[in-house]
């Protein structure tokens, strides 16, 4: 004869693991979403680079570049938000991933970033001046994308 004790204990475990499953699935999805997001925001504050560079090569107007370079000045600090623990993985086209020194030389990932974030303020006050020497050369100066990727970015294919 079975106990109600030793029912409930296995009603418990089973509940225990699907429900464990279930917080596994979750996880996996929010990595990936959180990976998308990620992938999104690089893509996205590529555009607004290209819209500055635009602006020097009197391909945009001025006002399009300001308005890149206030999105980047929100987006660029917020960086290190986008790579918690745990988000190791390729970008959704496979081609590009974050390398472990992301987490693993943390402070140096957030200095970088720190750097560029810094470096914009000179390249907003450039784009505002409308002088587009100026623009161009604080562009070179910052190698944008580079400042992170080089050290903290994997090609895949």
């Amino acid at each position: 004869m079975r106990s109600p004790t030793r029912h409930m204990v296995l009603a418990a475990v089973v509940t225990l693991v699907v429900a464990g499953l279930g917080a596994g699935t979750g996880l996996a999805q929010d990595k990936n979403k959180i990976i998308a997001e990620r992938q999104e925001l690089m893509t996205q504050q590529g555009r607004e680079m290209v819209v500055v560079r635009n602006y020097f090569q009197d391909k945009a107007d001025q006002a399009a570049a300001i308005a890149a370079m206030e999105s980047l000045k929100k987006s660029v600090p917020t960086v290190a938000n986008y790579f918690p623990p745990g988000t190791e993985g390729p970008s959704p086209d496979g081609k590009w991933a974050p390398k472990p020194e992301v987490w693993s030389e943390h402070d140096k990932f957030l200095a970088a970033d720190k750097k560029v974030a810094d470096q914009l303020a000179a390249l907003d006050a450039a784009v505002k001046s409308g002088d587009k020497t100026r623009v161009e050369a604080q562009f070179k100066e910052i190698g944008f994308c580079s400042a992170c990727h080089d050290t903290f970015r994997a090609k895949l294919q």
